[in-house]
């Protein structure tokens, strides 16, 4: 869910556990160092113990990926193969066609998934592409699938947008700096 109110929220609009409870998002320096400091298996059953306790443990979100603009990333990651300093043979695309995305979001959920995740290679969208992908996300809501974006960084007005589009959730890659 995109949180639309201030950082100092507890809770976010909407976004509760099974049990009702809001999901916790205000942790903050010792509370946020202790979980930090577990050792690998105790963070695993910490995250397990809340996650049992928000959601069914035995259910499995299906969620299908699309990369809706393919290569010519300027950054410089050493872990992407869409970066344009590495030469992995990948051609880089423009922004796909809005109804050919929509195709691959129905033949999605044919197949079982909820959840249309859409990546873009770049930065961060221009406001002409946020334009195209807003309507890309209300054209998918309409197909009734949850939606999920990859595009970079944002401006808080472009995730606006976003949110006002529909959009479910986003990703972001923050393993630069």
């Amino acid at each position: 869910m995109i949180e639309r109110k201030s950082r100092e929220a507890v809770e976010v609009e909407g976004d509760s556990g099974r049990n009702g409870a809001p999901v916790r998002r205000d942790r903050e320096g010792a509370e946020a160092g202790e979980l930090y400091a577990l050792p690998f298996a105790g963070l695993l059953f910490h995250g397990q113990t809340v996650h049992r306790g928000n959601f069914d443990p035995n259910h499995v979100e299906t969620s299908s990926f699309l990369s809706f603009k393919a290569g010519g990333y300027s950054e410089h990651c050493a872990c992407c193969a869409q970066v344009v300093h590495y030469d992995t043979g990948l051609k880089a695309t423009r922004l796909m066609d809005r109804a050919d995305v929509v195709a691959a979001a129905q033949h999605a959920k044919a197949a079982g998934a909820t959840r249309f995740c859409m990546a873009a290679a770049w930065r961060s969208p221009k406001d002409h592409d946020l334009d195209q992908v807003c309507g890309t996300i209300a054209a998918i809501k309409r197909v009734v699938m949850e939606t999920c974006e990859t595009l970079g960084m944002l401006t808080p007005k472009q995730a606006a947008r976003l949110a006002d589009a529909g959009l479910d959730f986003y990703n972001h890659n923050v393993d630069f700096a």
